[in-house]
């Protein structure tokens, strides 16, 4: 009898846990911003929203390699679609993930700018946000 009576104090916990279960809780994202470097031989440091290098001989290859990386989101469980902005395609090797890399030339070479948007989902929530960062990369050499 004893054991029952512990059973059901325990069956009775578990009921009242789960009747005040918290709600979904949307993650944080109002400080995400999308931040980026162009890959050279300096030590490169993120920038948010735009970022700059210049290629110098022997200071950086050319073409590089622009990086972008989310950043400022809360705790949470998100998904990331991102979007090459100049062709309208979602970059190569650019999954769900939260950072994208992305073949940049200078302008003597190419055009010498990137720009990608991300469109990052709350998946606890469905709340979603797009942020975008431009790298340009230019030729201080001529």
């Amino acid at each position: 009898m004893h054991g029952i009576k512990l059973w059901a104090v325990g069956a009775l916990i578990a009921v009242l846990g789960l009747a005040h279960s918290q709600p979904a809780r949307a993650g944080d994202m109002s400080n995400a911003v999308v931040t980026c470097f162009v890959d050279t031989f300096a030590l490169d440091v993120p920038e948010a929203f735009s970022c700059t290098s210049v290629w110098r001989p022997g200071g950086a290859t050319n073409p590089t390699t622009a990086l972008f990386q989310v950043a400022g989101l809360g705790a949470g469980n998100y998904s990331y679609a991102w979007r090459d902005l100049e062709t309208n395609t979602v970059p190569a090797g650019c999954g769900n993930q939260s950072y994208c890399e992305k073949s940049i030339s200078t302008e003597t070479q190419g055009d010498g700018e990137a720009t990608l948007r991300v469109t990052i989902t709350d998946l606890d929530t469905g709340a979603t946000k797009n942020v975008q960062a431009t790298a340009f990369y230019y030729d201080g050499y001529t």
